[in-house]
């Protein structure tokens, strides 16, 4: 973080002086704080032994205007990626909550589905079982009749 205070005339110098230490030292980000005026024109107005204070207070305010400006500058892409991860958040918790409805009524398709098949496979047993009563009271009376003839057969031999 660079604080710099200058009058008009020294703009320039100061710049050739922050190339410089940019050049040789290598920073990820770079927040300037400047505060503008002429500085002349305060020392003027601070005369006798109030110098020490309002210089105090130009100190305090370049501190504070530079903590501010940091934490700007630092909390800016946090704030971005924090937004960003949000965005990305309620996306997923959307889709997410999409699947868990097509699932539900997927199952509620299968549910119906294997309910039409037992209702389509009872009638059928139902008929299955008709049919094999059938068949087996013709073998019934088929088997009673042979019997009939037998014991008829051994009478006539007795």
């Amino acid at each position: 973080v660079f604080i710099s205070q200058y009058a008009a005339g020294q703009k320039e110098a100061l710049r050739a002086v922050l190339k410089q230490k940019t050049q040789t030292t290598p920073v990820r980000k770079e927040v300037k704080v400047q505060l503008l005026g002429n500085t002349s024109t305060r020392k003027k107005e601070s005369v006798g032994p109030d110098t020490s204070s309002a210089h105090g207070e130009v100190d305090s305010a370049t501190t504070i205007a530079a903590a501010t400006a940091a934490a700007i500058a630092t909390t800016a892409p946090l704030l971005k990626v924090q937004n960003d991860l949000e965005t990305k958040v309620n996306s997923v918790s959307t889709l997410l909550h999409k699947l868990q409805e097509t699932d539900r009524q997927m199952q509620r398709v299968a549910e119906q589905q294997t309910n039409m098949k037992t209702q389509h496979e009872k009638p059928h047993c139902h008929e299955r079982v008709t049919e094999l009563e059938k068949q087996m009271n013709a073998f019934m009376m088929q088997r009673i009749q042979h019997l009939e003839k037998l014991q008829e057969q051994q009478m006539n031999i007795q």
